[in-house]
């Protein structure tokens, strides 16, 4: 009896030993000792989450759109006289990568990086972490980056030079999977960007020829494809659908007030055309631009010198070298931006044969809490459901 009473215990301990082993096993491979960086385990996410890490090319954004660069477009004239940019505290992100990838790096979900919004002037990458746990808790890599703001606090700004921004942060991503054991052949990416982050998450996916990680698909959550007035309308009656609002009928429903506009005066979507390119114009010169109601004058010659430069931050009017397949939720309710944005990009998407996957809140507003009311709650349901979905037909993962 006492034999085996001893025999249950050494067995006992032998299992105790090997679990503790384990447990010590896992928690080495993912803390990896780096001075520069602080690297938290959060077991919820059963995970690594690396914290403000920096990107550029010693301390350099490089800029593509300069006339040796890739993206260079000889109607946007030389932005910033053809410079590279000097990085500043901005151009750092986070990065989640779930236990699950880190354990099966050749079998992941894929990478997601969202994009925050903040009317280009303000807002943090922190804005979309909750988003980053949500889905590195499905087994993707997640990560939000910050950029440079438009509000004349940085040298050399203007919204090209976030788009190299964006570039360098996928560069950097690239390096800190390979550098972990991914292998650079299966690391593919979706971009994802919320308001003022949408329209640079359409302008990267559907406009940068030098992606260091191939997109697969892109995400627009309530944002605006263009600055030009036509596309600031909503609905005038909440309670308002917009399935069958789309291009052709905009027309008729200007005609009998179905849609209104957001706000009559121009001036603040002159002043946000004119921070896009770095505020090349004195707020004289923009008035002037100007006629006495506040609409634009669109036959002012220095309107449309604005305009030839500006037209190219638009992703409504970006011929689709990228043909990314995109999700697009919008809120019936939104006073910021409008829905009839997506009436533009889903016409322009259906004319350059690009698939566009359309979700629709019909009394949301522009903020996601307004999602959480009404039926908005079934809308980031279906968001969810999509993305999940558009992640198997384009992730080449399991």
């Amino acid at each position: 009896m006492l034999i085996l009473i001893i025999i249950i215990l050494i067995v006992v301990i032998i299992i105790v030993a090997a679990t503790k082993k384990t447990e010590i096993v896992e928690k080495i491979i993912e803390k990896e000792s780096d001075q520069k960086t602080e690297e938290l385990i959060n077991w919820k996410l059963y995970g690594t989450i690396l914290y403000n890490l920096s990107y550029s090319k010693n301390g350099k954004i490089i800029n593509s759109f300069k006339e040796t660069g890739p993206n260079y477009n000889k109607s946007m004239g030389i932005i910033n006289e053809g410079r590279d940019y000097d990085e500043n505290e901005r151009n750092i992100y986070d990065l989640y990568i779930p236990y699950y990838a880190t354990k099966r790096n050749n079998e992941y979900n894929g990478i997601i990086l969202f994009i925050h919004g903040g009317s280009w002037i303000g807002g943090e990458k922190e804005g979309m972490d909750a988003f980053c746990k949500m889905y590195a808790q499905m087994g993707y890599i997640t990560a939000t980056m910050g950029y440079t703001l438009l509000n004349g606090k940085y040298k050399d700004y203007n919204i090209f030079r976030i788009l190299d921004e964006i570039t360098s942060c996928i560069e950097n991503i690239k390096k800190e999977l390979i550098d972990r054991g991914f292998k650079e052949d299966k690391l593919q990416i979706a971009i994802a960007g919320y308001s003022a982050g949408a329209p640079l998450t359409l302008l990267y996916t559907y406009l940068m020829k030098n992606s260091p990680i191939e997109i697969k698909f892109a995400l627009n959550l309530c944002g605006p494809v263009s600055l030009e007035p036509k596309y600031f309308y909503k609905l005038a009656k909440e309670n308002d659908t917009l399935d069958d609002l789309y291009l052709p009928e905009i027309e008729k429903a200007l005609e009998t007030n179905r849609i209104i506009r957001i706000e009559d005066n121009d001036s603040t979507l002159l002043w946000f055309m004119n921070i896009f390119i770095g505020s090349k114009y004195t707020q004289e010169q923009l008035n002037e631009m100007l006629l006495e109601n506040k609409k634009i004058n669109v036959n002012s010659e220095k309107y449309k010198e604005l305009f030839n430069v500006v037209t190219n931050a638009f992703p409504s009017n970006i011929d689709d070298i990228n043909k990314i397949p995109t999700i697009c939720l919008y809120g019936g309710n939104d006073n910021v931006v409008g829905v009839t944005q997506f009436a533009y990009i889903y016409e322009k998407a259906k004319n350059d044969g690009k698939i566009m996957s359309y979700i629709y809140s019909r009394y949301a507003g522009h903020m996601f809490l307004d999602f959480e009311t009404d039926n908005g709650v079934n809308a980031m349901r279906e968001m969810n459901y999509r993305i999940v979905n558009f992640s198997k037909t384009y992730f080449d993962c399991d």
